[in-house]
């Protein structure tokens, strides 16, 4: 199948979309499901997930305890468009405290994502760097 960079960059986003919003929502059952079956997720300071179960059981004890808000930005295609490709983005993380909205932290996600039969993208592997 030939792949698009456009096609291929909107695939990625809507992934990347996914993510945010299901961890930012408390629905980190959800996440498992954005990964394929051997997945990884590799997390600065909380160590490296493979297989959806174990991505499974790390992010459910990530269940939001506050108001939280991950901007995602500046996703670049690192990889010739095609059924694999990867992707770098910049992270931004917010909370929502007594005195309003602050940045908690800033970090990157470098992403492998596969394209799935029924047209979705699904991560491989995510690494999530804290700078």
């Amino acid at each position: 199948m030939t792949v698009t960079a456009e096609a291929a960059l909107a695939g990625v986003q809507t992934a990347i979309a996914a993510y945010a919003h299901a961890i930012d929502a408390g629905r980190t059952e959800v996440i498992p499901e954005l990964f394929t079956e051997d997945g990884v997720a590799e997390i600065t300071g909380q160590g490296t997930f493979e297989g959806r179960e174990a991505i499974g059981k790390a992010y459910g004890a990530f269940v939001p305890q506050a108001p939280q808000l991950h901007m995602v930005g500046n996703t670049l295609l690192t990889s010739p468009p095609g059924e694999e490709v990867t992707a770098s983005s910049s992270l931004v993380f917010f909370a929502r405290g007594e005195e309003g909205w602050s940045v908690q932290l800033v970090g990157s996600y470098e992403d492998t994502l596969v394209l799935q039969k029924d047209g979705s993208w699904k991560f491989s592997k995510r690494i999530t760097t804290f700078k």
